[in-house]
């Protein structure tokens, strides 16, 4: 008898124990992004970044929400401020993640100004004028101390970005490292809405626009898988003869994929862009039914005049060149760049438009170059 009510008491104690914890303690799960993770704790939600540049190894951030003015959080760990009201940002993808969330208002400084497309943020800037700062090392510290920031979204490509990093902490400035742009499934990108959404205490409204545009991009994906023919796509422009291609675990990768393209560097299962000399991206390429993305020409004539060689392509012949130049402003700004970050569904919606030769009328970001 005493065996038993021994067992009993124990698993009630477990259970207990891990009701304790589940309640206090709650780490959640991403659907698709690989660099963060949010974990809710008593005091604070605590957001930890995890190698967010291509060669970062073992590279870890931290960084606490305060649930009120009381709570305190583990020394080391950097504290931002719930819903920061003074705030920079480095990337325009930045600026689409604080839209989605109704928070540009608190945008004091971007890094410049000409390459921002929202609206919504000219509007702001004609009425409070935004402060441009500039870029990774030239970025101006003493300005953004006038304005008294108190937050700076933050990325990087290399570990460059450290030095730049702890200069800001030294100056009281929190430097919030946003590696969205190393995540490999479009989604991925998208997830980390999320980490705004924590930030500005929204984690409803960022749950819900990541559920809402998930599953439109699941629905496009999942209605592709039904075509039995799958057309072959390639990417990019030749620079000085060395073609920068994405490799077949890439962000572009899986778009092509899920919109029911095949593309021609499918095998090659790097997360990373190759370099390849123009024959070998010609002799996996010249065959193919679609050319996409094609840097900055904005025209058929534009691609003739970098090289006479580009238009012995399929694609170039066919008139089956597109790029993502649809909704881009004249000194820079790039909507496809900046929004398509939350709006993968459309890209996705996109592509699938020009892989089955629907009217190009139609297309949102992409347009059919002539």
């Amino acid at each position: 008898m005493r065996f038993i009510l021994l067992m009993c008491f124990s698993v009630i104690l477990v259970f207990s124990c891990n009701h304790k914890k589940t309640k206090r303690q709650v780490e959640s799960t991403n659907k698709y992004a690989r660099h963060f993770i949010i974990s809710e704790k008593p005091d604070y939600t605590l957001i930890t970044i995890n190698n967010p540049w291509i060669d970062a190894q073992d590279i870890q951030y931290q960084y606490a929400v305060l649930r009120n003015e009381n709570s305190k959080a583990p020394n080391g760990i950097n504290i931002i401020p719930l819903s920061p009201s003074r705030i920079a940002t480095i990337s325009t993808t930045h600026i689409a993640f604080l839209q989605v969330l109704n928070e540009l208002d608190n945008l004091k400084a971007v890094s410049s100004k000409q390459y921002v497309y929202s609206e919504k943020f000219h509007q702001i800037d004609s009425k409070e004028s935004v402060t441009e700062v500039g870029f990774d090392t030239n970025l101006n510290i003493e300005k953004l101390l006038e304005l008294n920031v108190s937050v700076v979204f933050l990325y990087g490509i290399s570990n460059e970005i450290e030095p730049l990093r702890k200069k800001l902490l030294r100056a009281g400035i929190i430097p919030v490292m946003i590696g969205e742009y190393m995540e490999q499934h479009p989604l991925g990108k998208a997830e980390w809405i999320k980490v705004f959404g924590a930030i500005y205490n929204k984690k409803e409204l960022a749950n819900h626009y990541f559920d809402s545009i998930a599953n439109e991009y699941q629905k496009l994906a999942q209605e592709t898988t039904k075509s039995k023919s799958k057309p072959i796509v390639f990417t990019g422009l030749p620079w000085n003869d060395t073609w920068h291609t994405p490799g077949g675990n890439t962000y572009t990768a899986q778009l092509i994929k899920d919109a029911g393209g095949l593309y021609v560097f499918h095998n090659d299962t790097s997360s990373i862009n190759f370099q390849y000399d123009l024959e070998i991206v010609y002799q996996r390429a010249a065959k193919a039914d679609f050319w996409i993305n094609t840097g900055t020409a904005g025209s058929l004539n534009d691609i003739k005049g970098m090289d006479e060689r580009l238009t012995l392509f399929k694609a170039f012949a066919n008139k089956n060149v597109y790029n993502h130049n649809k909704r881009k402003l004249v000194g820079g700004g790039s909507d496809y760049m900046e929004s398509g970050v939350v709006k993968p569904h459309l890209i996705l919606k996109d592509l699938i438009q020009i892989f089955n030769q629907t009217d190009s009328a139609e297309l949102y970001y992409y347009q059919k170059l002539n």
